[in-house]
């Protein structure tokens, strides 16, 4: 029998995460094809990708709590069940979108988009062998971003995450697990100062090339995102070991966190490159509070926001080619005005429907795999 767990608020907090996505690359692509925009402003610059850093300490938080109860279960942990049941999830819109910006959407010219997104046809052996291997954050670095396929990258990281995090949370316990976050999290940080001083450093610039320095730190700082993922994870272990007499639950210091998160976004401050931590730490103090639900100052957890924020995946996959038809079309009849409610309502109805006609079949294979559902 399938053990139902329901963590609250937190499919609304995807919603949230994902529709922050689409505006930031709605703006990125009016940029891109040189329309009006306001993505210079720092705030809407930075909102995708702060959004997508939720998203991981999201799934950090989520996964190593379901492993955590799977691990106290008579047969414990099953890794190969594990890894079934989220290729059965991941896997059929990503190549459902890698098929549609490798092959289908490149034979239509007037859909093309120029800098920074790369002819998916030059390095097409490249480009589709480190897609196929789930590497598309390393692809978007070295090769270039593919259009439809770049919001993938992040993709590539999850599933990096889940190939060794089972075993980790099968094999050790709580206080050697955060040990390992601890330390994973400070050389991770480490490795990246080091990357930022020598893309600064004449020396091993002429020692070592600056394109190589450039991408690596690139790489390291932008598109390898375990830290976030292992941040959500150790909020999962914060989760169980405090009552709800705990400081942190005060609804005094939640107001703090909401009003600091809010103040960081709002002043786009990007911390010399280094955002993505301190945001991810606010991340998962605003995840353990919303999910607990009897001191949480805030309930977003409406039937609505619960739907949209199950076809999440879907409106994270499908947006970047919806935002650039929609747009494309509307410039063309002088109705850009009313881009944002076309797209707001395509993205909901293609994801709506991918969920209900393809993500729903995979769903309900996944459930034979599966000894714990969310709700």
């Amino acid at each position: 029998m399938i053990k139902k767990i329901h963590f609250a608020n937190l499919n609304t907090l995807r919603f949230i995460a994902a529709f922050l996505v689409v505006i930031a690359h709605t703006e990125q692509i009016k940029m891109a094809k040189g329309l009006p925009n306001i993505y210079n402003i720092p705030f809407v610059e930075i909102m995708g990708s702060l959004s997508v850093d939720l998203f991981f300490v999201l799934s950090g938080f989520l996964i190593t709590s379901l492993l955590f109860i799977e691990k106290e279960t008579p047969s414990g942990i099953s890794i190969k069940k594990f890894i079934i049941r989220r290729l059965l999830r991941i896997w059929p819109l990503y190549f459902i979108i890698m098929i549609l910006g490798f092959f289908i959407m490149p034979q239509f010219q007037d859909l093309k988009i120029g800098s920074p997104f790369v002819n998916v046809h030059d390095d097409f052996a490249s480009n589709i062998i480190l897609y196929v291997l789930f590497l598309p954050h390393i692809q978007s670095i070295i090769i270039g971003p593919i259009l439809y396929c770049v919001q993938a990258w992040s993709i590539g990281i999850e599933e990096q995450f889940y190939i060794f995090w089972p075993f980790v949370v099968k094999k050790f316990n709580q206080r050697k697990i955060v040990v390992f976050i601890i330390a994973f999290t400070v050389a991770y940080l480490l490795i990246c100062v080091f990357l930022s001083f020598a893309t600064h450093n004449q020396t091993l610039i002429n020692k070592f090339s600056f394109n190589t320095l450039f991408n690596t730190n690139i790489i390291f700082r932008h598109r390898l995102k375990f830290d976030c993922l292992l941040i959500g994870a150790l909020f999962a272990i914060v989760h169980t070991k405090i009552n709800d007499e705990s400081f942190i639950l005060n609804k005094y210091f939640q107001i703090f966190i909401y009003l600091l998160e809010v103040v960081l976004l709002i002043s786009g401050n990007d911390f010399h490159g280094f955002f993505w931590e301190i945001h991810a730490v606010l991340y998962g103090f605003i995840i353990l509070n919303l999910v607990r639900t009897k001191t949480s100052i805030f309930n977003i957890d409406y039937p609505v926001f619960d739907y949209l924020g199950k076809i999440s995946y879907g409106v994270y996959m499908y947006h970047v080619l919806i935002i650039n038809l929609v747009l494309t079309f509307l410039y063309k009849v002088d109705l850009l005005i009313v881009a944002y409610p076309i797209i707001f309502i395509l993205v909901i109805l293609i994801s709506g429907l991918s969920y209900r006609f393809i993500e729903g079949y995979f769903l309900t294979k996944k459930k034979d795999f599966s000894v714990i559902s969310t709700g």
